[in-house]
């Protein structure tokens, strides 16, 4: 198909009706008849926080479609349905571009990069008639966002504009979307208020750290997988954070857009965390013992619980934390025992297990302690699959004939190698 013809008009048509019926939530657009807006409608500068929050909606969006894809080739997630092409990725095969799940959910997490841009853009050129500049604060962050999920679960990507088809940014090239990322917080931290500041710096950090990450992934380096990238950056975060415990989180709604990881696991009971309590027979992998207690970790029974609550009134509006603080401590913890700091790394960690009550490291050994408290303090947060290939884990789901090798993400999908002419197979 012809790049220019139906589909991406189609989807152009459909990028524009999402940005409008986002907008209009909660917003006081200026105009006399909301059914007849046109793109160039949202440059009026009281469509501003319409603009921003439309985007930030098309992004999770986005990222709930191919979070779930992700999660299920890890061992978070066990596939527990019907469907052959999420038992693909259950078995660890991550690099079929026919793959109708990866494929599926291409549309919106590239819409939601098309969007992020664009608000960023039009915020911009309003200049000194931006009515409130937090809400490019919030453009730049949310552009900055879906660069690093992005980043995280791809293994090419292609930054197209409506009709203009674009190139592959090369498997090689991935990481300068970290780059892009932290430039954008660059501006969002220049402009940004104390409430907007701490997400910033805490992205900043996590961004810093997986772009170190993406490194120990390409090529795999299972001998030295520890980075020490993001730890000043963290600290600056725990300082402007209220609690110990903060949380910054992607939340979902009837009245914005719901989480597609949610409704597989919760609502179409596609997936399952763990070793599905429901489908034994299905397999899936344990919730991991805690190394002092040697009981079940209570972190991922407790976070198992709120993803099953029904948070947001039903099974699909489950929320996604984008950063924490306990995050800030793993990447500083991290950076200490990627410098040979042992001791250092585990007191660290024990500021973590302080929040929760648990006994404290003492003697553990650094690096399998750092594992687990990544695996327990992160859990369905997108960040499972590169710390899996880095410290050379495994899922019991995955298999010989399936799995695709140490270090596979996702490809650039059939869909897009179609209809764009500069996309080969």
């Amino acid at each position: 198909m012809d790049y220019k013809g139906g589909m991406i008009m189609t989807n152009k048509m459909k990028l524009i009706s999402l940005l409008i019926s986002f907008s209009m939530i909660g917003c006081s657009l200026e105009v006399d008849n909301p059914n007849s807006l046109l793109e160039s409608d949202l440059s009026d500068p009281s469509a501003a926080a319409a603009v921003a929050n439309g985007a930030w909606n098309t992004v999770l969006n986005g990222i709930g479609n191919i979070m779930i894809a992700n999660a299920v080739a890890t061992d978070e997630v066990v596939w527990t349905g019907s469907r052959d092409a999420w038992r693909q990725l259950d078995k660890g095969g991550m690099t079929n571009v026919y793959n109708e799940f990866v494929d599926g959910a291409w549309p919106s997490i590239s819409e939601g990069r098309w969007m992020a841009d664009k608000a960023v853009s039009i915020l911009e050129e309003l200049g000194a008639d931006l009515p409130d500049d937090q809400d490019l604060v919030m453009a730049y962050v949310t552009a900055a966002m879906v660069r690093v999920y992005v980043a995280d679960m791809f293994d090419d990507f292609v930054y197209s504009d409506k009709t203009e088809a674009g190139n592959a940014i090369g498997a090689a090239n991935m990481s300068q979307m970290y780059d892009e990322a932290l430039t954008l917080l660059g501006k969002a931290d220049a402009k940004a208020d104390a409430a907007w500041k701490v997400r910033v710096h805490g992205l900043k950090a996590r961004t810093e750290h997986a772009k170190a990450v993406w490194g120990k992934n390409n090529p795999v380096n299972t001998s030295a997988p520890y980075v020490s990238a993001g730890a000043s950056t963290a600290a600056n975060a725990l300082a402007l954070m209220e609690t110990a415990d903060w949380k910054w989180k992607m939340n979902f709604s009837s009245g914005t857009v719901s989480n597609q990881m949610s409704w597989q696991i919760n609502g179409r009971l596609e997936m399952d965390l763990l070793d599905s309590p429901t489908h034994p027979e299905k397999g899936g992998d344990p919730n991991k013992t805690d190394p002092v207690t040697g009981a079940l970790d209570t972190r991922v029974l407790a976070e198992e619980v709120i993803f099953r609550s029904g948070i947001g009134g039903g099974t699909d509006y489950a929320p996604i934390t984008i950063v924490s603080a306990r995050e800030m401590h793993l990447i500083i913890a991290e950076s200490k025992l990627a410098g040979g700091d042992n001791a250092g790394c585990l007191t660290e960690l024990n500021k973590i297990r302080t929040i929760d009550g648990l006994g404290a490291y003492t003697s553990e050994d650094a690096g399998a302690a750092y594992q687990h408290e990544r695996y327990a303090n992160l859990f369905i947060q997108g960040r499972r699959l590169p710390d899996m290939y880095r410290f050379g884990v495994t899922s019991v789901m995955w298999d010989a004939v399936e799995k695709s090798p140490a270090g596979s993400f996702f490809p650039i999908p059939i869909r897009e190698i179609r209809a764009n002419p500069n996309i080969s197979q």
